[in-house]
């Protein structure tokens, strides 16, 4: 089981709830908690991961990859719609 102090959130901006939630997150899904991005919320998402084509170009392509990641644990999104990438 993982603990607040192991998170490595480079940002220092998780709140208490968030890092609490993110915890769970991990432990249910064997990852440790080594936030490698942050996304205030999906249009930010997009914004990185479309942006000049240079990973997908469409919203579709995104959202696939987006739901594959929270399938296998690697986003953790938050009830305010920000969203972590996990070091997988």
């Amino acid at each position: 089981m993982y603990t607040i102090k192991d998170i490595d959130d480079y940002q220092n901006r998780l709140t208490e709830e968030q890092a609490e939630e993110l915890i769970k997150h991990c432990d249910e899904f064997d990852i440790y908690p080594e936030i490698c991005a942050w996304y205030d919320n999906m249009d930010d998402f997009y914004t990185d991961w479309i942006y000049d084509n240079k990973i997908f170009k469409t919203k579709k392509e995104a959202d696939e990859r987006y739901k594959y990641g929270t399938e296998i644990g690697e986003f953790k999104t938050f009830n305010n719609g920000e969203i972590v990438r996990l070091v997988i």
